[in-house]
């Protein structure tokens, strides 16, 4: 989508749903005066898969326990050198299999719908392993090739091999699903609910156990495609062995909000969108494409399949659009319960190669909070985390010339042959090397517009590696101060409070939007901070719908600043995003705002600002016209935390191409 015609179509949808941001008015539970009820327990918070606490001290690649501003314990530097896979291509699997075929696959799934697979394979009788692709985008938005997932190889004359070109010579067996009501798959679109998972689960099990498989399936995908795998791993098939999903989710919670604040673009994603491609499949050949929401790509089904859909349009019933009020409140509904899998997934006893950028401006990185914020000390696990964003036509990976490249890493070969080896590891079953467990691409010593096209080996970026992806031990801690308007590494010793004032908004413009900062100390030592972060404010707002963002930058030596981390909450959630809390104009907080997982080193001498407002270049934030106050004071526990790595040592990048 073009940005215009999206922020067009978001403030429809926002009129539509909201009318006006007064109108959230009657959204809220009767408010009566009094004290501000605790902050309650993270951990009995939705925003967090069940039995997972979301706090700093349980989200980071350290170990032990402890918090607290600059302490020095730890057990030594951990850190590890990073590794060359381009190096390691010799010895992977090799295209040794000149004859490759593709077959069709119409799957019964368990209500009678049809599941429509590709699979692409050597010829004979195997066995192979299988690698799946499932999504929703095939024949419309992506081929059915994977090259939006695995752009990099090329064939003699240039073409995109993609995951079917590349892995089926090496002796794999290659499947792309098309998930019901979606592609040539028939039924209704399920927004990943228990008919996908059914699917998911049936598709898996099948290609487990047909004659030719050697009975290990391994699932990998970016965006809506990274995030089928952790439903799959949820559900614990017979024959998934791996998954490594890039830039996915686990909740559609999380597609939609960040802790109740609308997420910028893909908010309305549930609602129209993928049923906007839904369609798209089932028109003739040549439509013009649907206004705002099509992929101008018509016809895959109806050509498939010899003319109309019976089943046209049918998945509008399960839009998110029709979820409930909570599509303007931000309060996780039973919509969203039904498509959490957080839980599972977290649990899935399976090595997972999770990929998600610190920067991705569509599934941003809190959807992946199930992974980081969890499962630690999972022996098998692997992690890139890194300052790339989504990687799509808005996307700010550059080739050496400077033009957009669409990546899902902006790694290049080396991703190319860090997924190669993963699936040779897990799935063929060779003893080749995968690389440290966490990998952690950083910042260089500048800041930078991490919105604008660069070449990431233009950049004097860093590398932390490390061998596992452990609860912290650690923290940095900063206080905001509004007597002083610091951000200290102790709380304030005097009562303050700032105040902005934020106009009516409209969505994604950003106007009228007052900003209180805070600005800290410059940091005496290098400090790399990895893993969930987290932020607890107080403050009082006399708008009844508020959407809170905290922006924290790092700032150079030349006063130019780049983004560490985004927190946010809509403050009628501040029990539970599950649970409408009366805002009661004037009264002071508790807000716990959930931030993203980060990646940043800071070099000594840098500090940090941390912006508190109503909006973020995240978030599409509205709103009533009104006062927002920050509070501050000895009594008052506000603090922004993240895990610290307490000893370090920092790699130059490996070359990301091949000479």
């Amino acid at each position: 989508m073009s940005s215009r015609p999206t922020r067009a179509l978001i403030a429809a949808v926002a009129a539509l749903l909201l009318g006006s941001a007064s109108a959230a008015v009657a959204l809220q539970p009767s408010a009566t005066a009094g004290p501000d009820p605790q902050r309650p327990e993270p951990s009995q918070r939705p925003d967090a898969p069940p039995g997972h606490d979301r706090r700093p001290d349980h989200a980071g690649p350290g170990s032990g326990d402890g918090d607290g501003g600059a302490d020095d314990g730890g057990d030594g530097d951990a850190s590890v050198a990073p590794f060359d896979y381009i190096a390691q291509a010799p010895r992977l699997s090799q295209p040794v299999h000149a004859d490759v075929v593709t077959e069709v696959l119409e799957l019964p799934a368990h209500d009678g719908e049809t599941l429509y697979l590709e699979i692409t394979r050597p010829a004979g009788d195997g066995p192979f392993p299988v690698i799946l692709e499932a999504s929703p985008y095939h024949g419309t938005a992506a081929d059915r090739a994977g090259t939006r997932m695995f752009p990099d190889p090329t064939g003699e004359d240039g073409e995109l091999l993609g995951l079917t070109g590349y892995f089926a010579p090496r002796g794999y067996a290659v499947a792309m699903m098309d998930l019901r009501g979606t592609g040539r798959s028939t039924g209704c679109l399920d927004h990943l609910a228990s008919n996908d998972a059914a699917d998911l689960t049936l598709a898996i099990e099948h290609l487990a156990s047909v004659p030719w498989s050697n009975g290990r399936v391994g699932m990998t995908g970016h965006s809506y495609v990274g995030s089928t795998p952790a439903v799959a791993a949820a559900q614990s098939p017979d024959g998934l062995v791996t998954i490594a999903p890039s830039a996915g989710l686990a909740s559609m919670y999380d597609h939609q909000f960040h802790n109740g604040v609308p997420w910028n673009l893909q908010w309305i994603g549930p609602m129209v969108a993928y049923e906007g491609l839904a369609i798209e499949r089932d028109l003739p050949p040549g439509t013009p494409a649907i206004p705002l929401i099509g992929s101008g790509n018509p016809g895959d089904n109806w050509t498939y399949r010899g003319g109309p859909n019976p089943q046209f349009g049918c998945g509008l019933a399960s839009s998110a659009a029709l979820a409930g009020p909570g599509q303007v409140t931000g309060q996780y509904e039973a919509w969203h319960a039904a498509r959490d899998w957080r839980e599972g997934a977290a649990a899935a006893d399976i090595p997972v190669f999770m990929i998600h950028g610190v920067h991705d401006n569509a599934a941003r990185i809190p959807a992946s909070e199930w992974f980081f914020g969890g499962r630690f000390d999972r022996e098998g696990d692997k992690v890139w985390i890194g300052q790339w964003d989504h990687g799509s036509t808005n996307g700010r990976c550059g080739d050496p010339t400077g033009a957009r490249v669409a990546h899902p890493t902006c790694r290049f070969e080396q991703f190319q042959y860090a997924l190669h080896a993963w699936f040779d590891h897990h799935l063929m079953q060779l003893d080749v090397e995968t690389g440290p467990a966490v990998e952690a691409f950083l910042n260089g010593e500048d800041a930078v517009d991490v919105t604008q096209v660069v070449d990431p080996e233009s950049l004097d970026s860093k590398v932390y590696a490390t061998d596992a992806w452990r609860a912290p031990e650690q923290h940095l801690t900063l206080h905001p101060d509004a007597s002083t308007m610091t951000l200290g590494t102790e709380p304030p010793t005097e009562a303050g409070s700032a105040s902005f004032q934020t106009g009516l908004e409209a969505v994604l413009a950003d106007v009228g939007r007052g900003t209180a900062t805070f600005t800290g100390e410059p940091v005496a030592e290098d400090t790399l901070v990895l893993g969930v972060s987290d932020l607890t404010l107080h403050a009082s707002v006399t708008s009844p719908l508020t959407h809170l963002v905290a922006s924290l930058w790092r700032v150079d030596a030349d006063g130019e600043r780049e983004p560490v981390d985004f927190c946010a909450i809509q403050p009628g959630l501040r029990d539970g995003v599950d649970q409408l809390a009366p805002v009661v104009p004037g009264e002071v907080m508790a807000l716990d705002l959930q931030c993203f997982t980060v990646a940043q080193w800071i070099p000594a001498g840098q500090h940090l600002e941390l912006d508190i407002s109503t909006g973020s270049q995240h978030h599409a934030s509205f709103g009533g016209t009104g006062q927002v106050t920050v509070h501050t004071g000895p009594d008052l526990a506000s603090a922004w935390s993240a895990p610290r790595i307490g000893e370090f040592t920092l790699h130059d990048d490996v070359p990301l191409r091949s000479a």
